[in-house]
């Protein structure tokens, strides 16, 4: 089978092989699944140029977040058969035509559900829905402010903010960007290069300030986010796409808000239990139209470099898939 790997760490452009691939059996516990779509995110582009916590022993096939139709199935499995339709979440191995893991990793999914559209549900999306409402304690009619607000992960915070009642203020850098933000259902936009923006979101704000900050972004940006928010408002770490914020930890006390971690793959880990109920709400909402899977751009394999590349040069907008 064709599979991306990554035959050594760096630069996508570089690092990333498209090649011919044993499958594997699944055993006792395992299913072997056609893979139909691969979510792009940030922590697969981390893993590829070696800059995650954890380095993969190379070479390895790298995507994590995807879905697809069981092929095979292995003696003990019973609650999956051959022709069900999945998502599921793994470290590695789902950017490639065919991928056995565990059935437990597996969800399955109604065949109303495309396949493309699911491929994101258990990272962009998971992570939204997991960060807004188990750790931000979103509430209908509260405000959020997104970082970085027209790529995947903040796309799908919109879509995910707009589901649970909120009223979303975006933030991203270009008209084509902010556009794409508003497709999304954002109430508001605004322009973090100007240097009022902070101004802006206040006033959009009402005066008082925003409930929740959803921040993938950090670096320069995450301190002025942080003085948008309201007295009792939460702070929610996604990502650092732009650098490792510096926040001086007077704001906290003197703003009496909150700052937390949103590390969806951290927890999932620690804790499988949180999935089942975060990816029903995903599928129910997704049943009643009021998310917008689709992906905004399809890659195959042999353009995933492209994919990443863009990723990193934060030149993509919307959700990213690749198509094995």
């Amino acid at each position: 089978m064709r599979a991306l790997q990554v035959e050594q760490f760096g630069d996508p452009s570089t690092s990333l092989t498209v090649s011919e691939v044993d499958e594997r059996a699944p055993g006792q516990s395992e299913v072997k699944v056609r893979v139909a779509g691969v979510g792009v995110g940030y922590f697969d582009g981390l893993l590829i140029k070696g800059e995650y916590q954890i380095q993969p022993p190379l070479p390895f096939i790298p995507g994590s977040s995807f879905a697809g139709v069981v092929e095979q199935v292995g003696e003990s499995v019973t609650q999956l058969q051959p022709g069900d339709h999945i998502a599921a979440f793994t470290l590695l191995g789902a950017m490639a035509e065919k991928i056995t893991l565990s059935a437990d990793a597996c969800l399955p999914l109604p065949e109303a559900v495309p396949l493309e559209e699911a491929a994101n549900f258990l990272i962009p999306y998971a992570t939204a829905l997991y960060g807004l409402r188990e750790l931000g304690h979103l509430q209908p009619d509260e405000t959020v402010l997104v970082l970085g607000a027209s790529g995947t992960t903040g796309s799908t915070a919109i879509e995910v903010a707009k589901a649970m009642g909120a009223r979303v203020i975006a933030c991203a850098s270009t008209a084509d960007k902010r556009a794409r933000c508003e497709a999304a259902g954002a109430d508001v936009t605004v322009d973090y290069t100007d240097e009022n923006w902070r101004q802006a979101v206040k006033s959009a704000a009402g005066g008082r300030g925003v409930n929740v900050v959803y921040d993938p972004v950090g670096g320069d940006l995450a301190e002025p986010a942080l003085r948008c928010l309201a007295p009792g408002g939460r702070f929610l770490v996604v990502g650092f796409v732009t650098g490792i914020a510096r926040i001086p930890l007077n704001l906290p006390l003197l703003k009496r808000i909150s700052i937390t971690g949103v590390n969806w793959g951290g927890e999932v880990m620690e804790n499988p239990a949180v999935v089942p109920p975060v990816a029903q709400q995903l599928v129910d909402w997704t049943l009643e139209g009021r998310l917008r899977a689709a992906p905004d751009h399809v890659y195959g394999l042999d353009q995933a470099a492209e994919a990443f590349n863009a990723l990193f040069e934060r030149r993509s907008a919307g959700k990213v898939v690749i198509r094995p």
